[in-house]
């Protein structure tokens, strides 16, 4: 199956076709118009109406776009695939040289093998039983936790010009140029691994260099959204959201199982696989076809269906820069100053743009932190292994995968379908009540006596899983098209702020908490849940204006129509 489609490939069909009848009823009528004076003097045919030609039109776009959503999951999948394969793989591997040289200076009876016969990476030179002295592990928490705040700083500089590149000068480019720019970020650190003796380990903190092209994986999978959000009706957007944040949960519940078999044999394996599967994804980006202005080419407004407030037309396009424009006689300060109000100028136009785009603040801190601090609280409080604390968080993302992939989405369409809520509406209200759940699941997370009830509590938190995809969906309802990735771009800057920020900030709540003992160990689930509770306040606030739901409705039509 080929999912390579193009506007041109649909209109040759319709062009072919055209001529194909028009030949085939022109010699019909030659036969029929012989002299006789029968032959009526004025022959009609029927033709097709508008509303079918309309029809067809729809039903092969809707088609093409079903396509390319199953094109970006299937990248998806490979670009995380190889992410979560080679993780562990690779935290092994920097452990493995940090210990070899640990153990040089501190104990060289510990050493196994020597440098002229020890492997790439430094693997089996030393029992891994022995490099979890906290001399080791305290120098390897070091080198990850700067490596990843290295890698936020691109997000946080680079977001909103690589988004207002995907608004210029279209997703494709955008989205190949940094998954190629992942594919050298791994090679760069398995080449200083591999090379271990020659290099310093912190030679690895050079890889985040690849943001400056990229902006690091924030970008990226804001990029994923843009794409989606471009192909998609508005009616159906939140539902391909959660099923695409769904598939990208297969790999944490997948790959680390496999990760860890294929790592009793060596370290490697998995790493480079890893390697191997997101240059894979780079084939195919290749069939893709661009997205930008997807559903609507030919942008023209309507007479029939004047601009709602969250219609396109709101607010004009990015202007395209032209040497005789006014401002390009100013300096470089005043330039630099009016290029950025014009490009930011969606965010006040709109109030609740910048309110929800806040509540991302929190989206990185659950995400990510919250589950590396429940790892070490399940496993701390309730005396497990980290083994079986691991496992119990596995059994959360297979749970998280069934209820965005078969439950939410089920819910969304009977909203839609049974009580006839707007798509817009009914992103709000599940994304409100998502809140609610996430918020309620945290703090019971803190409170929970056994480890029983903190897994009904983990359960009930994830039902709240996909507050954040329901929020892009209603984002995308509010921004003109040309405005999205921009708009996501800054989403992403959020989450690295939230992620540098949380990062220092669950570590002091987590030791607070272990000094106050008891109950009180819970402390950043109960202000993971206080957080909750405020965010919550916000989507409650934010609501539709009078008549927005009926122009929404109404854009899509047009854009159906490929007016």
């Amino acid at each position: 199956m080929s999912f390579q489609v193009r506007d041109s490939d649909i209109e040759s069909d319709d062009s072919s076709s055209s001529k194909t009848r028009v030949s085939s009823s022109s010699d019909i009528t030659l036969k029929r118009m012989s002299p006789s004076e029968r032959t009526p003097l004025i022959t009609t045919k029927a033709l097709p109406s508008a509303d079918e030609d309309v029809s067809a039109t729809k039903a092969r776009r809707n088609h093409a776009a079903h396509k390319i959503v199953l094109l970006l999951v299937a990248i998806l999948i490979l670009a995380t695939f190889g992410d979560q394969i080679s993780e562990a793989p690779l935290t092994r591997i920097y452990e493995s040289i940090i210990c070899y040289r640990y153990y040089e200076n501190a104990d060289p009876s510990k050493i196994r093998m020597g440098r002229d016969t020890v492997g790439p990476g430094a693997i089996g030179g030393v029992d891994e039983l022995y490099c979890k002295v906290n001399g080791v592990q305290s120098q390897l928490s070091t080198i990850r936790g700067t490596q990843q705040f290295l890698d936020g700083i691109p997000s946080l500089v680079l977001a909103f010009p690589l988004g207002w590149a995907a608004d210029r000068f279209g997703r494709k480019p955008m989205l190949t140029i940094g998954i190629i720019s992942f594919v050298f970020r791994a090679c760069w650190m398995q080449f200083i691994c591999w090379f271990w003796q020659a290099f310093d380990i912190r030679w690895t903190w050079a890889s985040s260099l690849h943001g400056l092209v990229s902006g690091s994986s924030a970008c990226i999978s804001a990029l994923f959204f843009v794409l989606i959000s471009d192909v998609v009706a508005q009616e159906e957007r939140s539902s391909v959201f959660l099923r695409v944040g769904a598939s990208n949960m297969i790999s944490n519940f997948t790959m680390p199982p496999l990760a860890a078999l294929l790592m009793r044999y060596n370290p490697w394996i998995p790493a480079l696989l890893g390697t191997f599967l997101t240059t894979t994804s780079l084939f195919l980006v290749a069939l893709l076809p661009e997205t930008l202005d997807w559903r609507h080419p030919h942008s023209t407004p309507s007479s029939s269906h004047p601009p709602s407030p969250t219609s396109e037309n709101a607010l004009p396009p990015p202007p395209d820069p032209s040497p005789v424009n006014t401002i390009a006689s100013l300096n470089y300060p005043v330039r630099l100053f009016h290029g950025l109000r014009s490009a930011t100028q969606v965010l006040w136009t709109d109030w609740r743009i910048p309110a929800l785009i806040s509540t991302y603040l929190l989206h990185m801190l659950l995400g990510v932190l919250a589950i590396q601090t429940l790892l070490l609280y399940i496993s701390k409080r309730y005396l497990y292994t980290l083994s079986q604390a691991t496992l119990v968080l596995t059994t959360r993302s297979l749970i998280n995968f069934v209820f965005l992939f078969l439950l939410l989405p089920a819910v969304a369409k009977l909203l839609t379908v049974r009580y006839g809520l707007s798509a817009q509406r009914k992103d709000l209200y599940l994304a409100r009540g998502s809140l609610v759940l996430t918020a309620v699941g945290w703090t019971m997370i803190g409170l929970a006596p056994t480890v029983p009830a903190v897994f009904v509590a983990i359960i009930i938190s994830s039902l709240g899983y996909g507050w954040p995809l329901l929020l892009r969906s209603f984002l995308a309802s509010l921004v003109p098209t040309h405005y999205l990735a921009r708009v996501f771009s800054i989403i992403s800057v959020v989450d690295s702020v939230g992620l540098m920020v949380g990062a220092p900030l669950m570590a002091g709540l987590f030791n607070k908490g272990l000094d106050i003992g008891g109950m009180g160990i819970g402390l950043p689930f109960y202000v993971l849940g206080a957080a909750c509770a405020v965010t919550t306040g916000v989507v409650f606030v934010v609501g539709l204006r009078k008549g927005e739901e009926r122009g929404s409705e109404s854009d899509g039509e047009e854009d159906d129509a490929l007016r």
